[in-house]
């Protein structure tokens, strides 16, 4: 009885989905204010010295914390989600903590311990590629 019940229940959740119109399935969020870039190449990375970033948390110079670029940035709506970031053939995962006004549209300022990670301090810019988890 409980695997009838159980296929009638998904019977009729596949044909409640699929009589939706598709904009109704995946509504199209191209444009919104909250949508990031999901990947974007040739990011330059700096950094800078942490401490009570514009999402409200205090850091320290060993978390991996980032400052998103001001075109991205959308006033705060994407606190403490994480990027994938990629340069010198190493990897790291950070979280968003902060608004980096001086950096390019596809620019990370990194935690000085973040970006000790990829290269000294004496480089002062990395390239890399960046990935939004």
């Amino acid at each position: 009885m409980r695997l009838s019940a159980t296929l009638c229940f998904l019977a009729s959740a596949a044909s409640l989905s699929a009589a939706a119109p598709p904009e109704a399935r995946s509504p199209d969020v191209t444009g919104s204010s909250l949508e990031l870039s999901k990947r974007f190449d040739d990011a330059t990375l700096t950094y800078y010295n942490v401490g009570l970033g514009a999402c409200g948390q205090v850091d320290v110079a060993s978390d991996y914390v980032v400052a998103l670029d001001s075109a991205q940035w959308s006033g705060g709506a994407h606190c403490f989600q994480r990027i994938n970031i990629t340069a010198n053939g190493k990897s790291a995962v950070a979280t968003i903590v902060d608004d980096c006004a001086d950096c390019s549209d596809t620019g990370l300022d990194l935690s000085t311990g973040l970006f000790q990670f990829f290269a000294p301090l004496s480089a002062g810019e990395l390239q890399g590629t960046c990935n939004f988890v």
